[in-house]
Parts: C-alpha cells; sequence; structure tokens
C-alpha cells in the first residue's frame, strides 16, 4: 500500500472540538489522476454540482443537503462576495 511514515498531529484541539479524523489507506494514489482528469476536462464534474450557495446563504446550503431539496448531489459554497450564478 502506500508510504510508511511517522507523523504527529496535535490532538488536543480535535478531541476538545470533536473533530472526526479520518484517514484512508485504499485509492490514495488516485487523487492526482483524478485532479488531473478534471483540471484536462477528460472529466466533466459540472453536471455533479447541482446546488450553488453563496456564503452567506450556507445555512440554506445545509438545510437543503439535510432535507434532500431538490435531489441534490453536489452543494457548492462560493465564498468569493463576486460569486454570481450563471
Amino acid at each position: 500500500m502506500g508510504a510508511e511514515f511517522d507523523m504527529k498531529l496535535p490532538l488536543a484541539n480535535s478531541v476538545m472540538k470533536e473533530v472526526d479524523l479520518r484517514g484512508i489507506f485504499r485509492y490514495a494514489n488516485d487523487y492526482p489522476t483524478a485532479i488531473e482528469m478534471v483540471r484536462s476536462r477528460r472529466v466533466n464534474v459540472k453536471p455533479l454540482i447541482t446546488h450553488h450557495f453563496t456564503l452567506e446563504d450556507a445555512i440554506k446550503a445545509f438545510e437543503t443537503h439535510i432535507k434532500k431539496e431538490g435531489d441534490p448531489i453536489k452543494i457548492m459554497i462560493h465564498t468569493n462576495p463576486n460569486w454570481k450564478p450563471t
């Protein structure tokens, strides 16, 4: 599988904030390939992004996900204040 290495993580904050940490051991080498496929436009991901929200509407974005309004696949929250829907 992947390379073995030691990593030190400051877990105190994670424990206090009840953060979930997840690791992967499969498909780790597929990520760069997937990014390149999207970058080179061999794969069109635009149809997967079904909903767009501004940062100000982030709560509505989460509600849309929870309630499954409009059959969401991928919900995008745009942090750029100048973003406009196309």
